[in-house]
């Protein structure tokens, strides 16, 4: 995985990103980049938890969240899918016994 391009618009970061041999497009929200600085975690790092998640679950709104255990934490990256992006609409990190369901996929932006 590696990012190709990357550029500031009014919405937030827009990172082009290639990934299997695949160009994905996300936006990282400026809420949801505040929320990774915040956290003190790199972007690359948000990025493969995003596409290399150990499951997803639906959430609010047609949103969906990937979730990466961090020993007895979990990275929950919540997005949507808007046209041909993905848009990263916040991060945080919570305990994996809260929302860990047990590998389950019921979305896969790598398919």
């Amino acid at each position: 995985m590696r990012i190709i391009d990357s550029q500031d618009t009014p919405k937030g970061k827009y990172i082009v990103a290639e990934a299997e041999n695949k160009l994905i497009h996300i936006i990282f929200t400026w809420h949801s980049m505040d929320s990774i600085e915040d956290y003190g975690i790199k972007l690359e790092d948000i990025l493969h938890y995003l596409l290399y998640p150990e499951e997803v679950i639906i959430g609010h709104g047609n949103r969906f969240i990937a979730h990466r255990k961090l020993n007895n934490h979990l990275a929950r990256v919540v997005y949507e899918y808007e046209t041909n992006k993905v848009v990263v609409v916040t991060f945080y990190i919570s305990y994996v016994n809260r929302y860990f369901r047990g590998g389950i996929y019921e979305d896969k932006i790598l398919s």
